[in-house]
């Protein structure tokens, strides 16, 4: 059984002994005086049953170590050291919650835990494919596949990490904040899990818990495609609207929770330009409601099926970190 007494824990989760880890980013962060630490993990629920985490010690992204593994529980040694050091161990889901998510039974260390981390800023995502960097490291005609997205590689941490921020996101690819036509069934909205750990899991998460200082937003694309093929006995304004309505609700839920706090509308990264009028209008309508800001950035459509590429991601997160530091 893990403890999470000296665990700082990046993102939602879940625990009954084990910890349960979802949405890109996610994963445990520590501190110890030792020589060795490990992990007993392994991946569950997704479409592959295959997850991707990256350790990173002493914040060295650099030489940071990438472990894939499967279904069945195995043991991964984080550090292995000659003599007795005072170190700082990230374990950050690379990969997507829709791929898989993560279990965690155990954390071994063969020295002392130090004090947990701290972090001063939280930023609270909501997010879709751009958010999880779907198919960032791969082609267009690519198949997506568990190797070719890296989470991290995303404007959306990479943004928080510039602010030394902790990331609490909530994100599948796929999914739209109303409807969908790459979800099933298509009336599967992401606002519906707001407050639980994860897409598709009816497990609440305590929004309390975290008290973040900006929350960040990338949703639209797929609730376009929906509205764009329509459906069946409604019109594509009824659609519209609706949408328009939804994510006024998702607003409020946020200022409610938070109030005041500063959100960042984000859109057009997925290249879909008809879209653009749609969410600059909700911005216009709400950004007197709310501390409300936008971030249109055209996205260069190069990564898996017409996704943002990493090299498109990173520039993504520069305009962002600009748009941030205004901000807070």
């Amino acid at each position: 059984m893990i403890s999470l007494n000296n665990l700082f824990i990046h993102g939602r989760y879940h625990y009954d002994g084990n910890l349960y880890l979802y949405n890109t980013a996610s994963g445990i962060e520590f501190n110890f005086r030792g020589k060795t630490a490990s992990i007993i993990v392994k991946a569950e629920i997704g479409q592959s049953s295959e997850a991707w985490m990256r350790v990173i010690i002493d914040n060295d992204d650099k030489n940071a170590l990438d472990v894939k593994f499967g279904a069945s529980f195995e043991e991964i040694r984080l550090i292995t050291c000659e003599s007795e050091e005072i170190h700082n161990i990230k374990v950050l889901k690379v990969s997507e919650a829709i791929e898989s998510h993560i279990c965690i039974s155990d954390l071994i260390v063969d020295g002392t835990f130090l004090n947990k981390p701290v972090y001063k800023n939280t930023f609270l995502v909501f997010g879709d494919s751009t958010v999880s960097a779907f198919g960032n490291l791969g082609n267009v005609d690519d198949i997506k596949t568990l190797d070719d997205t890296d989470g991290l590689k995303g404007f959306a941490y990479l943004t928080c990490k510039a602010f030394n921020a902790s990331m609490n996101s909530l994100n599948g690819s796929g999914w739209g904040l109303s409807f969908s036509p790459w979800t099933i069934p298509m009336r599967k909205p992401l606002f519906a899990y707001y407050d639980k750990v994860a897409p598709m899991v009816n497990i609440n998460y305590d929004m309390k818990q975290d008290m973040p200082s900006l929350a960040m937003i990338s949703l639209g694309t797929n609730d376009y495609w929906y509205i764009f093929e329509g459906e069946k006995g409604k019109t594509k304004e009824d659609l519209l609207q609706e949408f328009c309505k939804d994510y006024y609700s998702l607003l409020k839920r946020i200022n409610d929770d938070y109030p005041n706090i500063p959100i960042i509308m984000i859109y057009g990264t997925m290249k879909t330009t008809p879209n653009l009028d749609i969410m600059h209008n909700i911005y216009l309508d709400n950004k007197d409601k709310f501390n409300l800001h936008e971030v249109c950035v055209i996205g260069d459509a190069l990564g898996v099926s017409t996704h943002p590429s990493a090299s498109c991601h990173k520039m993504i997160s520069e305009v962002l970190i600009n748009k941030v530091k205004e901000l807070i």
